[in-house]
């Protein structure tokens, strides 16, 4: 669905239409106005010729587009490399976790080696205190 929004950017009203928001339409108009009237509070050739003045803006947006560009490339690039740690990170808990497990069964095994051992023990200490007497 197309929407229509009447908007003014450097005191002259424009109609838009698009498949954006109206929201959406009015804020990018307002930035527009917002980066003309930084042009033309800057220059002072610009007052006097506005074909100046919306190279310049363009200019200047273009740059504001190509700087969050580049930022987004840089956030992208460090968020597949924590994502990569993370996941190296997890790997090696499932490992460690592993490697505790198998201590646990190790520790079990020799608990109970121990027990059958004392027990063995028991009964022989037993056994001689029997024929001690």
């Amino acid at each position: 669905m197309k929407n229509r929004v009447k908007i003014s950017i450097d005191g002259k009203s424009f109609t838009l239409v698009g498949e954006e928001t109206e929201e959406h339409m009015r804020q990018v108009a307002a930035y527009i106005d917002y980066k003309m009237t930084e042009i033309r509070q800057k220059a002072v050739a610009v007052t006097l010729d506005s074909s100046l003045a919306y190279v310049l803006t363009s200019i200047n947006v273009a740059d504001d587009y190509f700087k969050e560009k580049a930022y987004t490339a840089e956030l992208e690039g460090r968020l597949s490399g924590m994502t990569a740690r993370a996941k190296d990170l997890a790997a090696r808990l499932e490992e460690a976790e592993r490697a505790v497990e198998a201590a646990e069964a190790k520790l079990d095994e020799y608990a109970l080696a121990m027990e059958d051992g004392m027990g063995v023990q028991l009964q022989m200490t037993s056994a001689k205190t029997k024929k001690g007497k």
